[in-house]
């Protein structure tokens, strides 16, 4: 698959290096401007920046986080001021309702016409209205194991990763709502509950799986563990996985047939921005054809661009880790902001499950 891509995007890569040049021939005594972008690790490809910086003269800083939770704490902590965040639906939904984001003029983005109609619906979960945020990528969690030692039966269910049959092997997200997400699954229980009861329990088996759990890990730490043989299972996002493949071919990745938890990832300027006007010029970059390209051929989550959907081939359009079976969605849930109390409760409960 990257060497599918990997051509058209080298021929996109000189063409807009070759524009950007001329487009800034005549204004290299300008100011540089300057916007700061709060988002995952390595979650744009890194020569993006410099795309754009050399096309528009405006500089983009990276700070990275690893789970939303973090995110929110520092975001608002008021220690550092951005102009452009990334974060997951649910966490969005949250800022939404305490009012630290922006309406988006979307007479900046243009090209956010890319996006397709699924997504801007999925959107609506948790931006009703579309004014508030421009999605980035979404994709599933799920299992990815070492099909050398991991029998492919084991891992059709949740069950495998508290059955104690792959001791210290099981890599679980250091996240909480994902690690209750698997472990309210496993009992049966809606994954956005807010009994404490229910919670309760879920915080009890995640503790008593402790003991078989080698590490909590995300994203590219959890997938290393898998790739280099040093790890078995690990939960994970499905982008990942594929990566994975590309190192392993002993690797493979699924969906447990309880279900799978949904997420979509979008942009958002907070509402004390410096520079909201870039940050939308910014928006608008990254919602074009050719870069949202580039970054779907790094990252490997399922894009919501719908140029760049159209312009794949099937056997890309085909890989199930990148773009799941249409009944994967039957079972699949959305994790939701469930307000201050709930979401205490079960930091409070995360927190001892690991200490």
């Amino acid at each position: 698959m990257k060497n599918t891509l990997r051509t058209v995007l080298t021929f996109v890569l000189i063409l807009i290096i070759s524009l950007a040049s001329l487009s800034l021939a005549g204004c290299s005594s300008s100011k540089k401007e300057t916007i700061y972008l709060f988002n995952y690790g390595d979650y744009i490809d890194p020569q993006v920046y410099d795309l754009f910086e050399e096309q528009y003269g405006i500089k983009v800083v990276y700070d990275e986080y690893a789970a939303p939770e973090d995110m929110y704490a520092k975001f608002t902590s008021g220690a550092s001021e951005y102009d452009l965040i990334c974060t997951s639906d649910y966490m969005l939904e949250k800022l939404i309702k305490e009012d630290l984001l922006s309406e988006i003029d979307f007479n900046n983005i243009e090209n956010f016409s890319n996006i397709s109609q699924n997504q801007l619906d999925a959107s609506k979960s948790f931006d009703p209205d579309l004014k508030y945020t421009v999605p980035h990528f979404w994709g599933t969690l799920g299992i990815l194991y070492n099909t050398e030692k991991v029998k492919a039966a084991d891992v059709k269910s949740w069950d495998c990763v508290f059955d104690g049959k792959y001791k210290d092997r099981i890599i679980m997200p250091n996240s909480e709502r994902d690690s209750f997400f698997v472990a309210l699954t496993q009992l049966g229980y809606d994954a956005n509950t807010t009994n404490k009861d229910q919670l309760e329990a879920a915080a009890q088996l995640l503790k008593k799986q402790k003991k078989d759990v080698q590490a909590y890990l995300l994203d590219e730490a959890a997938r290393v563990k898998i790739e280099s043989g040093n790890a078995d299972i690990a939960v994970i996002y499905n982008g990942e996985a594929y990566l994975a493949f590309e190192n392993n071919d002993k690797l493979d990745f699924v969906i447990p047939e309880e279900g799978t938890c949904m997420w979509l990832d979008a942009f958002a300027i907070p509402k004390e921005a410096k520079n909201k006007e870039a940050a939308e010029k910014f928006l608008n970059f990254l919602c074009s054809e050719e870069i949202a390209a580039i970054n779907f051929e790094y990252i490997y989550y399922s894009t919501p661009n719908q140029a760049v959907l159209d312009s794949l081939d099937e056997e890309v359009r085909s890989e199930t880790a990148i773009f799941p079976e249409e009944s994967v969605f039957e079972k699949a849930t959305v994790l939701k902001y469930l307000g201050t109390e709930a979401e205490q409760l079960y930091s409070k409960l995360w927190k001892n499950v690991k200490s």
